[in-house]
């Protein structure tokens, strides 16, 4: 999970010549339109500047901050390489840098902008929480774990970097652990979102069902265009046997966000208690391809192929999954 920082666009405050005025005043007309969410415009008044003054490292920076906000995330990465070329410290323009590496999974790159901020970011605490989802993202799960600690160290009240610990500990299968974090973030923080959806997740983890279903209502009641938040509940109201609208989530889940492993992986549990095996398979298939490390991916897809009677395939399943005792068991009952 990851979780956006939110960084102030930078102003400057003085000039002393035409041209200083002039590309101050591109960069404040860029900056109000960015902050009217008219992103073109902020990025055309924002290259006016750049056409003033080609080293002008607020206008890139801010740029990048407009690109981001578009996705643009290499784009964005350009911009900051060129305020940072220009300024090797600036601060804020390493640390957009890093978050815009991270959007396009360039993990190394975005921890050596962090480590060029050792030595001029004051806000330690903001180094450990984004250095904790990176390695987050590249499955360093322990290494992601002691990076958001450090940072609670230095940050209690940031409800956020509690979530974060949270979250491993859920993925971890801590239940406890992650229950006590999400409450303490919930107490800080009474509409963070995520920390109700992790919750409900916890609570799908010990077979609380019930329980899963408030907790991720309130996490949509908070946020109902969170395709991750809408899937979870599909999932939850599978495993109560909710089957009708089970579906109508993860579906609508899917076209909010097609690209996410998990709905298919939902998807093929239903059909798979719907007894369309074959459609599970393909589903479950499609979710591997996505992301092969969703929890219990190649036992259910190895189940729905026993399903189809194609053994064969049921063994190839088993014996390319990450080692565990029902993988083991399953290998010696269904393969041996």
């Amino acid at each position: 999970m990851r979780i956006s920082i939110f960084l102030s666009l930078v102003v400057l405050v003085s000039c002393s010549d035409k041209r200083d005025i002039d590309k101050l005043n591109f960069l404040k007309k860029g900056n109000q339109a960015y902050e009217n969410n008219n992103l073109n415009e902020a990025i055309r008044f924002y290259d006016e500047a750049i056409a003033k003054d080609s080293a002008f490292v607020d206008a890139w920076n801010n740029k990048g901050l407009a690109q981001m906000q578009q996705a643009k995330y290499d784009d964005a990465i350009y911009s900051f390489d060129r305020a940072i070329e220009y300024k090797p410290d600036y601060g804020e323009a390493l640390l957009n840098n890093a978050q815009a590496n991270l959007a396009v999974h360039q993990h190394f790159a975005a921890l050596d902008q962090l480590a060029q901020l050792e030595n001029i970011w004051s806000d330690k605490s903001l180094l450990h929480f984004t250095a904790g989802l990176i390695h987050s993202e590249m499955g360093e799960d322990s290494i992601a774990l002691a990076d958001f600690l450090k940072a609670k160290e230095l940050d209690s009240s940031n409800a956020e970097i509690l979530v974060n610990i949270a979250n491993i500990y859920y993925h971890q299968h801590q239940s406890d652990n992650a229950i006590k974090y999400l409450q303490d973030a919930i107490k800080i923080d009474a509409n963070q979102s995520q920390a109700y959806n992790i919750l409900a997740m916890v609570y799908a983890f010990q077979e609380q069902y019930e329980d899963a279903l408030t907790a991720v209502n309130t996490a949509i009641s908070l946020d109902k265009h969170d395709a991750f938040f809408v899937n979870n509940k599909g999932y939850v109201l599978l495993q109560l046997e909710e089957l009708v609208e089970a579906e109508e989530n993860i579906i609508q889940s899917m076209k909010m966000d097609p690209y996410n492993g998990w709905v298919y992986r939902n998807l093929g549990l239903l059909r798979y208690a719907q007894e369309n095996y074959s459609e599970a398979v393909r589903l479950l298939e499609k979710a591997m391809e996505i992301d092969n490390s969703i929890d219990g991916l190649y036992i259910d897809l190895a189940k729905s192929y026993q399903q189809t009677g194609d053994k064969n395939k049921v063994c190839e399943v088993l014996a390319a999954s990450p080692e565990n005792k029902q993988v083991a068991m399953l290998l010696q009952e269904l393969c041996n």
